[in-house]
């Protein structure tokens, strides 16, 4: 994602209704046109009638774009985006000198700032030869359905990505942007994930399904009985086909997902039920919408110990958006408030970007970071963040503070690295959103108490009898926090406050696992055979 501040105007042509149809061939008006880097009209190099748009390249114009503005099409021709795919073509020519890549780009408004968000589509053409090209060639991509918001502004158009500090001039002509137009309600789909009468892991849940084709919204709901909608009740976009939900712990509930489109809502689709068990789990794998252009972390320092992730990342590329590190337990003792934190990253060399660094943790392990206290540097008033500097890499550096009354034990923690924008007023906000330029990486805490090990953990703990035929009697549960018992799969059977006497009577005849988490972070863990 590049954000670019938007300078001025321009115009554009022909108008239907019901969906965008149109080519801007820069001839006369161009309503609802506007560009990026100075752009202007050339009269020698054109692919239809006589103009076409152009664009120098320099040491002060690095990037630059030609687009419609859909909003400005609509005021003007009474135009109306409809959610399907839109299919985007362009011609262009170049000037000797000027290498890149040239792709089909859109761009989204931000209206507080006046600023526009570009997306590049498809793979681009690669503008590799030094000499020039005076024959027309032709870039083109397809938008998928249900990829803009109708409560947003958007652009479509041109965009290239220079080459170092090439230079030279680049024509744009004949813009073709024509969305499909929907005639029938789509196709039923169901989730993915989760699946009807399985049993999951409460927290925040990531819920996921399959495009249909023809979609260009899905409406979503989830209650605790058949048919309600009291725990959610929400539309998300065509091209959106993950989630994030919270959800209790031993709960079931009922789910159903609606395909829709201009036309109407999809029929007969069929609502699912699923049950949460009393493990927790967090959001993601989170994604990326620019994989190629992923800017690493490259290490993270807390509580005196670091992790070196991608040691050799010299500049963004393709790298994972999200790595998984919780196996690497960063220890803090309960004695200190304050912890610093180094995030080392991997910027593209530019000195007129910015970085932004924020971290989220799941103090109280309810499988969301929406309590207070358990988000970092994510508004723009506190966010830590800093202009790129010439040297690579950047150093982001900031402390986090642990809430009073937090209870001992593993803490999930999450870090996310990204690009911010020339104006560096771009917050990472939340734990679940998915990234464009940045990464990922999730850690354990180990929350431990600054005292000696505890008498409970010196002496020996026993379970009996064992065998046992309806009871199980634990010796001494002094400093268990909570007691879990699962099966010889690995399943979780039961979930019970600490207690000397288990009533496990329900089980069936087995061998059965049963763990003791203690309130220092450690588990106790014990066999017993049931009658």
């Amino acid at each position: 994602m590049k954000k670019i501040l938007f300078s001025c105007l321009l115009a554009l042509g022909i108008g239907v209704n019901a969906q965008y149809d149109f080519t801007e061939d820069f001839e006369g008006d161009q309503i609802g046109m506007g560009q990026f880097g100075g752009g202007s009209l050339s009269t020698t190099n054109y692919c239809s009638a006589s103009t076409s748009g152009a664009i120098t390249f320099s040491a002060s114009v690095t990037r630059s774009g030609w687009f419609a503005n859909l909003a400005e099409i609509s005021d003007y021709y009474g135009q109306t985006g409809n959610g399907q795919k839109i299919n985007v073509s362009f011609k262009y020519k170049k000037a000797a000198g000027l290498t890149g890549t040239l792709y089909v780009m859109y761009a989204v408004l931000d209206e507080e700032s006046n600023s526009w968000s570009i997306m590049t589509v498809g793979n681009g053409v690669a503008l590799t030869a030094a000499a020039s090209l005076s024959t027309c060639n032709t870039v083109s991509a397809v938008i998928p359905a249900g990829t803009f918001d109708p409560n947003k502004t958007y652009g479509i158009g041109t965009w290239l990505q220079p080459t170092g500090n090439t230079t030279g001039a680049l024509y744009i002509d004949d813009l073709v942007v024509k969305q499909d137009i929907a005639t029938t309600v789509p196709a039923c789909n169901t989730f993915s994930f989760p699946t009807n009468g399985s049993t999951i892991s409460a927290g925040t849940v990531g819920l996921t399904w399959p495009t249909v084709d023809g979609a260009s919204s899905y409406k979503i709901t989830i209650g605790t009985s058949s048919g309600a909608s009291n725990t959610l009740n929400t539309t998300v976009l065509g091209s959106t086909n993950v989630l994030n939900v919270s959800l209790a712990a031993n709960t079931t509930y009922y789910a159903k997902i609606v395909a829709s489109n201009s036309v109407g809502d999809a029929t007969g689709c069929q609502e699912i039920s699923f049950t949460t068990n009393s493990s927790v789990g967090h959001c993601g794998p989170l994604t990326s919408s620019a994989p190629t252009a992923i800017a690493p972390i490259k290490s993270v320092n807390f509580a005196g110990v670091t992790n070196t992730s991608d040691p050799t990342a010299t500049t963004i590329g393709s790298f994972p958006v999200h790595q998984n590190f919780t196996a690497t337990e960063f220890v803090v003792k309960d004695d200190v408030t304050s912890v610093p934190l180094t995030i080392l990253g991997t910027t593209n060399g530019n000195p007129a970007n910015g970085w932004a660094m924020s971290v989220f943790i799941d103090w109280n392990n309810d499988g969301d970071f929406d309590d207070a206290g358990e988000s970092y540097f994510n508004t723009t008033a506190t966010m830590i963040r800093k202009a790129n500097v010439a040297d690579n890499p950047i150093s982001l550096t900031g402390n986090i503070t642990i809430p009073a009354g937090t209870s001992l034990g593993k803490k999930f923690m999450r870090i996310k690295y990204n690009f911010s924008g020339t104006t560096l007023n771009t917050p990472l906000t939340t734990g679940c959103e998915n990234m464009i330029n940045g990464q990922v990486e999730d850690y354990t805490i180990d929350y431990q108490s600054a005292l000696a090990v505890s008498d409970l953990n010196k002496k020996s703990v026993s379970v009996y009898p064992n065998p046992f035929t309806d009871v199980l009697n634990i010796s001494d549960v002094k400093g268990v926090k909570s007691i879990s018992v699962n099966d010889i799969s690995g399943r979780e059977v039961k979930s019970l406050a600490p207690a000397a006497e288990l009533n496990l009577s329900t089980l069936k005849t087995g061998l059965y696992i049963v763990n003791l988490k203690m309130e220092d972070g450690s588990v106790k863990t014990f066999k017993a055979i049931k009658k």
